[in-house]
């Protein structure tokens, strides 16, 4: 754990916070490049990145506040601590969805086209935001097996009494690698995809996939639904999955006939 990076008398940066620029710096070059490849005004993805940055933290405090509300009814001040860690990635996700989706259709720009930009970039900044959450100590994982060499142990005074120097598994890694292999995955494909809008409902299968099995391996509070013993994550995991998965199809279906109609 390094939650504070750097500190020079009363002026401090923490990980956290440097983690997330540092996300949304990597999604704006990547959505800038992109489309300028794609003949498209890149002053949009500008545009995007300022809406995304704040909706996706008003969208995922929010849900987590939800979630997590007898740990903040007593002190409601404690919502606007971000650096304490308690942004839920599907809270912020829903928000800026939606928030894009206004935008494209107000500004009349193709909607699976940037979508496709965009999908990379979810995983992308999401790559970064989980090194930060690694060094802020938030969202750390079970206890892991003696044998595992890259188990790792938080300071006793940041962990809950059952889990208070032992070794643990550190899911942020586990999670910022698996959405950085989506990430690269996604690129690599972006030149073969078969209709606008794939890569996008790809990357609305492939990331809940990987949450729905890591969730296994976390052991911090995120709430649950107690009657399918499934996390929060799980559950929206298969709620996003399943929609994704018919339209992901309908869409292959799409262009198949459109290719055999040309």
């Amino acid at each position: 754990m390094h939650p504070l990076i750097f500190q020079f008398g009363s002026f401090k940066i923490y990980s956290y916070s440097l983690l997330v620029l540092m996300a949304f710096g990597g999604g704006l070059l990547y959505a800038w490049r992109e489309a300028k490849r794609l003949g498209e005004d890149p002053e949009h993805a500008l545009d995007l990145a300022v809406l995304i940055f704040f909706f996706s933290f008003i969208g995922g405090r929010l849900l987590h506040c939800l979630i997590n509300w007898h740990d903040y009814i007593h002190d409601p001040l404690r919502v606007f601590k971000i650096w304490e860690g308690g942004l839920v990635y599907y809270g912020g996700y829903f928000m800026i969805t939606i928030v894009c989706f206004i935008y494209l259709r107000r500004k009349h720009l193709a909607l699976g086209r940037w979508s496709d930009i965009l999908a990379p970039c979810a995983m992308i900044t999401l790559f970064f935001g989980r090194i930060g959450c690694f060094l802020n100590g938030c969202c750390y994982g079970c206890a892991a097996p003696k044998w595992l060499p890259w188990k790792v142990v938080y300071p006793i005074d940041q962990m809950p009494l059952y889990l208070a120097g032992v070794a643990i598994h550190p899911t942020p890694l586990y999670e910022s690698l698996a959405v950085g292999l989506i990430a690269t995955g996604l690129i690599l494909y972006r030149k073969h995809k078969k209709y606008e809008g794939e890569l996008f409902w790809l990357m609305m299968i492939l990331y809940p996939v990987a949450r729905f099995f890591l969730e296994y391996l976390r052991a911090d509070p995120r709430g649950a639904i107690a009657t399918l013993h499934l996390s929060t994550s799980q559950f929206i995991s298969i709620l996003v999955f399943i929609p994704s998965l018919v339209c992901l199809i309908l869409g292959y279906r799409r262009a198949a006939r459109a290719e055999a109609a040309a």
